[in-house]
């Protein structure tokens, strides 16, 4: 197999080279109108090709090697105890859930809530304007208990919609959220 970005040999679709030097991290924060703070690993025009691939069986590998290179940093750093990792619509769509994926790498440091967080209208956003997204809303159903503290998780930040649609969801339900994570952050500044 080679390196999806170098074409060098690798075991994995992304060699550690190309990890630790192309896609080293550079996060950021975006704070939503609601107040929820969402941090960013990378820009979306330096990981667009990588995005791309979670239609495709390989990428179910490279959402793996991105989680580990970019978000489980993060969440290792965290000091509280008892934080769940919620996957934003989560169903299985070409063999797996991208956003279930993030999570899973993720697992030794917060607790995975698998299918508790679905979207009940399957519009597709990409490439979409926000008139449309708010046109369309996710409607979420949340059917986790109340009372907990989450870390949503998605892999791409466009306008804020469907996260804030997310939080909204689980603040109506009790559901304490501390913060967003995703891989790329759209917004080019």
């Amino acid at each position: 197999m080679r390196c999806q970005l170098c074409l060098s040999f690798s075991w994995q679709p992304l060699c550690k080279n190309c990890l630790n030097t192309i896609l080293a991290p550079t996060p950021s924060k975006r704070v939503l109108p609601s107040g929820l703070e969402v941090y960013s690993f990378y820009k979306y025009s330096e990981i667009k090709n990588l995005l791309h691939t979670k239609h495709t069986y390989q990428g179910a590998k490279v959402f793996s090697l991105l989680s580990k290179n970019a978000l489980l940093p993060f969440i290792k750093n965290l000091t509280c105890k008892d934080i769940f990792a919620l996957p934003i619509d989560d169903h299985v769509r070409s063999g797996y859930s991208h956003s279930a994926i993030l999570v899973k790498e993720l697992g030794f440091h917060v607790k995975p809530l698998y299918a508790k967080l679905r979207a009940q209208n399957h519009t597709r956003y990409s490439g979409q304007k926000l008139s449309v997204r708010k046109r369309n809303k996710r409607d979420f159903m949340l059917t986790c208990k109340s009372g907990i503290d989450v870390i949503l998780v998605d892999d791409i930040i466009t306008t804020g919609a469907t996260l804030e649609e997310a939080y909204v969801t689980c603040k109506n339900h009790g559901v304490n959220v501390l913060c967003a994570l995703t891989l790329a952050d759209a917004r080019e500044d």
